[in-house]
């Protein structure tokens, strides 16, 4: 009787536990429980930078070749490499008996000249009217095309795509920047003294090359207004942006000069010589070697003291806020800028929250919306396997006072507070 008893008593106890279990635990369960969770973080306040680093290279902001058609026209050379000149210095006296054909072509140099500023003009009066006009639900169809110029300009998306307007237009206006540098070289020709037939010089600046021999005489030369010059892989492309705060630093400078980001290339570098500098002093491997763009960067105060060709280092600032951060691994379905975080609400459970993270610094998620200031955040891997909101218990927070502060306090103020009161 007694063993039948015990069996009876265990299978009820056991059975009872059973269906309390299944009546707690269930994911049908009706009865609210609560998670003990271990790491959690209260928001604070901060000022969050995402920042390419890249090296770059001195170079001059514009370059000037100043030529003649053959050595015959070339009477004596006045300026070697590395020469300073200033606007309107004779770089080399022409022959007299050529110098008439030389400005007949030069005129005939700047009439084309000026007939393709004109239609380039006309293309990005265009390009912007149509940029600016057309219907966001309707294909925007442009062809523009300057043989002259080798400028061809399609066009067949949607307008909400404004980003191909942006660089037909950036790319007319590159064109149209360098047609403006020949006519200057050209138009400086010919206002020279026909008493003394010579080369001017358009621009101060610095001599950079002079081209002696073959069936095209030229001085090349460097204005005096510096940038620094630089190559960006497919990635870092799409982050920077025109105007993106810089700070230029070289080892030989004391001060950090700011700057910013003056021209982003749509187009691949080409292999001249301040891409082969830049690909000596870059470690990164592409496997692209087509993926490389140059950008130009503007900075604040003149670079007078470092030559053409130093090497710097660049800080390209491309993201910057006043927010909230997480680390990165707490969050879940982490994708294309939002993601689900889980915060304690104002009753102190646990509930989903989806954010905005446009940028991450030092391993961290900055969020710009969708957590604020004063926030608890919680993390555990196995959160997401519970229906939200649910309940949640954290670790005691517990803070040990400096080994000076127990001394302090006094043995007396011990007696007084832990058993008196």
């Amino acid at each position: 009787m007694n063993k039948r008893m015990s069996i009876t008593v265990a299978l009820i106890v056991s059975t009872f536990i059973a269906v309390n279990v299944h009546l707690l635990f269930s994911e049908n369960s009706m009865i609210s429980k609560s998670v003990y969770v271990t790491k959690y973080e209260r928001m604070t306040p901060g000022h969050f930078k995402e920042e390419i680093h890249k090296e770059g290279l001195i170079s001059p902001q514009e370059t000037f070749t100043v030529y003649v058609g053959n050595d015959e026209t070339i009477e004596q050379w006045l300026v070697k490499e590395a020469d300073k000149v200033r606007t309107g210095d004779e770089i080399a006296l022409l022959q007299t008996e050529h110098a008439e054909s030389q400005l007949a072509a030069w005129r005939s140099e700047e009439e084309g000249l000026l007939e393709q500023r004109n239609s380039i003009e006309s293309i990005i009066s265009n390009l912007e009217s149509d940029r600016w006009s057309a219907d966001d639900s309707t294909n925007a169809n442009t062809t523009e095309t300057l043989d002259e110029t080798n400028i061809e300009v399609n066009i067949n998306v949607q307008v909400s795509q404004d980003g191909t307007y942006a660089q037909a237009i950036a790319e007319a206006e590159r064109e149209l920047s360098e047609i403006n540098r020949k006519l200057t070289v050209v138009q400086t020709q010919l206002t020279q003294n026909s008493a003394r037939p010579a080369l001017i010089s358009p621009v101060d600046g610095t001599v950079a090359n002079v081209n002696k021999f073959g069936t095209t005489l030229a001085t090349e030369l460097y204005s005096d207004a510096k940038l620094v010059t630089s190559y960006v892989s497919l990635e870092e492309w799409q982050k920077i942006e025109v105007g993106d705060s810089v700070r230029i630093q070289e080892s030989n400078l004391n001060i950090v000069i700011e700057g910013n980001v003056l021209f982003i290339s749509e187009v691949p570098a080409t292999d001249d010589r301040w891409k082969q500098a830049y690909e000596s002093l870059d470690s990164n491997e592409r496997k692209n070697p087509l993926e490389l763009y140059e950008i130009l960067i503007q900075p604040a105060d003149e670079l007078s003291a470092l030559p053409f060709g130093a090497n710097v280092n660049a800080e390209i600032t491309v993201n910057e806020a006043d927010a909230v951060s997480v680390k990165i691994h707490w969050l879940e379905s982490y994708t294309n800028g939002r993601a689900v975080a889980y915060k304690l609400d104002d009753h102190g459970r646990a509930s989903k929250t989806e954010v905005i993270v446009p940028f991450e610094s030092m391993n961290r998620a900055v969020i710009t919306d969708g957590l604020k200031i004063g926030d608890v955040v919680i993390y555990d891997e196995n959160l997401s396997k519970y229906r939200t909101p649910f309940k949640v218990f954290l670790p005691f927070p517990l803070e040990l006072p400096e080994k000076e502060n127990w001394r302090g306090f006094g043995w007396k103020n011990y007696i007084k507070y832990g058993f008196l009161e």
